[in-house]
């Protein structure tokens, strides 16, 4: 069987290390009594499930995140944990709950509608029915037609729900008193009917928040079956019913965090975290919801085998993490003398696969290795899987990069990672963020064996006899950091257009990328800046379906034209973005603001990662 390599840029790209290992930090009685608990006793499936089944989708701001945080509260205390707490970090004015859904075409021929409404929008009143009609070219047109289109369904793309227009559209649609706007959702070449909604918390502030009209995204395949009836020219009706519900009260937001408190050092501290929050649509199970339970799984484990560690370990689950990192961030805000003493962040996201690496400065990487001995000779939770059941690799700088919630303790100087992942779930192009983010995608046994990698790895980080080191922790060019990862190449800080090492295994290498290379033209566009390497290469890879795309590089003086295979391009999907504003994406830069091609706004507006 097939097993696809690692997904994070991070252990994709660097140097693999084959040292001698040095003694392990944890003795062999008490990682094989994780080992035991972690893999034979498990409970993380059984958790997964009452967290994803039981209270379902997480947004922040939302009832059902509240009651989240409380039940990992809950959770925590149950396995003898003693110190707890709901750590508030915000209030926001109002809550914003989902329920159901529904919606179908009733006219020329009837059709059940699945769709979905980005987050802190509003609902209908009940089941509305009403005409389908294009939605104007233009806001000049909104103002033209305004007197035709009460009680109408306008179908059609929507701006950039972070852009100003989009509030313009808002208003035009609440004066012309229009039932709501309909859009169809993007999808791509492999999952052509994949729903991802966002969603932006400004919208609350807008003083005309309650008055706006409802905005649904429907499935593309059933919005082009709406979209030719239009072009026929036939009359076609719907009815929508969407229960979103504002309440006008004040909702506290919290993170989790939970202490088994250190026996030697209990002010020093090593974190282990997740974000707890999801976005509305499905369930969040692998966004982030296996992230959340592996979290309390390997306090689970290392309460149950009575472990004593010489440093405090903090347990850690996010809130906001999708609106931007803000859970963690505040945390490190309002505990900011304590970074001082945190000697390393362990951070899950990005999904069910199984944590397989880890990246690390090359100061840190003779300790990590002592730390994980048990985790090498662990077996790999695939049968057919022949290479190392895990990686140590070393990075030139630990950058702060913005992906997901180790971001925040990076941007304060603390050593903080991101589990890197391999296995056969396709979580960016299928779970991420879609409709089909439910509890069938995880993988028990994965889920297992990441509950056991990460109780092995902080409880021998936490009896090391030095925190890890800081050198090269922070600072850099974070976008150079991204792309040059995303690539498998390392690029110059002053001058991120130049490549100073190319990896043998990695994208950059089958393009022909040399070091001392220079990007000079992609597509024949000349290059300004680092972003417009990256928007040009996405923009074109996503218009050809095969072929290559043409890239000038300035070597040894001269000019060398490389083409860099389509297929090949298409592996950036699959690999773990670090940068942007927060959350966890596939590694490009941000598309700008409104820069969507495809219909369907509402994928590209929230908070797009």
């Amino acid at each position: 069987m097939h097993v696809a390599r690692p997904s994070s840029v991070l252990l994709a790209f660097a140097p693999f290390l084959l040292v001698a290992r040095p003694c392990a930090q944890v003795d062999a009685e008490t990682a094989a009594a994780i080992k035991k608990e972690g893999l034979e006793q498990s409970r993380v499936m059984d958790t997964l499930d009452r967290l994803t089944n039981g209270i379902g989708h997480r947004l922040t701001g939302s009832d059902n995140f509240t009651r989240a945080c409380a039940w990992a509260r809950d959770e925590f205390k149950s396995y003898g944990i003693e110190q707890v707490e709901l750590e508030q970090w915000d209030t926001w004015p109002y809550t914003w709950n989902r329920e159901q859904w529904m919606g179908r075409i009733l006219t020329p021929e009837p059709m059940d509608l699945q769709v979905a409404t980005p987050a802190w929008t509003n609902g209908t009143k009940g089941a509305v029915r009403g005409d389908v009609v294009a939605i104007p070219a233009d806001l000049d047109e909104f103002k033209a037609r305004a007197g035709d289109l009460a009680g109408k369904w306008l179908f059609g793309r929507m701006p950039n729900s972070r852009t100003p227009d989009y509030a313009q559209w808002m208003k035009a649609g609440t004066a012309a008193r229009i039932a709501g706007f309909l859009e169809s959702s993007a999808g791509d070449e492999a999952n052509p009917n994949r729903i991802r909604v966002f969603g932006d918390r400004e919208h609350m502030r807008a003083s005309d928040v309650f008055e706006r009209p409802p905005h649904v995204v429907v499935r593309r395949d059933q919005a082009q079956k709406i979209r030719e009836m239009l072009g026929k020219g036939d009359a076609v009706t719907g009815e929508f019913e969407i229960r979103n519900r504002w309440t006008k009260r004040p909702i506290e937001i919290h993170n989790v965090v939970a202490e088994i408190k250190g026996q030697e050092l209990p002010d020093e501290y090593v974190v282990v975290s997740a974000h707890l929050d999801s976005w509305h649509q499905a369930t969040g199970t692998t966004d982030n919801g296996t992230g959340a339970v592996s979290t309390l799984e390997s306090a689970r484990i290392l309460a149950a085998i009575g472990a004593r560690p010489k440093r405090t370990i903090r347990f850690c689950l996010w809130g906001g993490e999708e609106q931007g990192l803000l859970g963690s961030a505040k945390h490190t805000q309002m505990r900011r003398a304590q970074m001082a003493n945190v000697s390393a962040v362990f951070n899950h996201d990005t999904g069910t696969n199984w944590a397989h690496g880890l990246s690390v400065t090359t100061e840190q990487e003779a300790p990590m290795r002592a730390v994980l001995g048990p985790v090498f000779e662990l077996a790999a939770p695939e049968t057919a899987y022949e290479e190392p059941v895990f990686q140590l690799r070393t990075l030139r700088r630990l950058g702060s990069r913005g992906g997901s919630d180790d971001a925040s303790f990076l941007a304060v100087g603390v050593p903080a990672f991101n589990w890197s992942l391999t296995g056969r779930s396709d979580y960016f192009s299928h779970t991420w963020h879609s409709q089909w983010d439910t509890y069938d995608a995880a993988i028990p046994e994965y889920m297992r064996h990441t509950s056991t990698v990460i109780a092995l790895t902080v409880l021998g980080v936490a009896n090391l006899p030095e925190k890890l080191s800081r050198e090269s922790v922070g600072g850099g060019n974070p976008l150079a950091d991204m792309i040059g990862s995303a690539y498998g190449m390392e690029l110059d800080e002053k001058d991120p257009l130049k490549i100073v090492k190319v990896n043998a295994d990695g994208i950059a290498a089958k393009i022909g990328f040399l070091a001392g290379d220079r990007i000079q033209k992609v597509g024949g566009k000349e290059l300004k800046q680092l972003e417009d390497f990256s928007s040009e290469v996405r923009t074109l890879r996503e218009a050809q379906a095969t072929g290559a795309v043409e890239i000038v590089v300035r070597r040894a003086d001269a000019e060398t034209t490389l083409q860099a295979p389509v297929e090949t391009l298409r592996e950036l999907g699959n690999r773990r973005r670090r940068g942007g504003r927060g959350g966890d994406a596939p590694a490009e830069a941000p598309a700008p603001a409104g820069s969507g091609t495809t219909p369907g706004g509402a994928q590209n507006g929230g908070t797009r990662r």
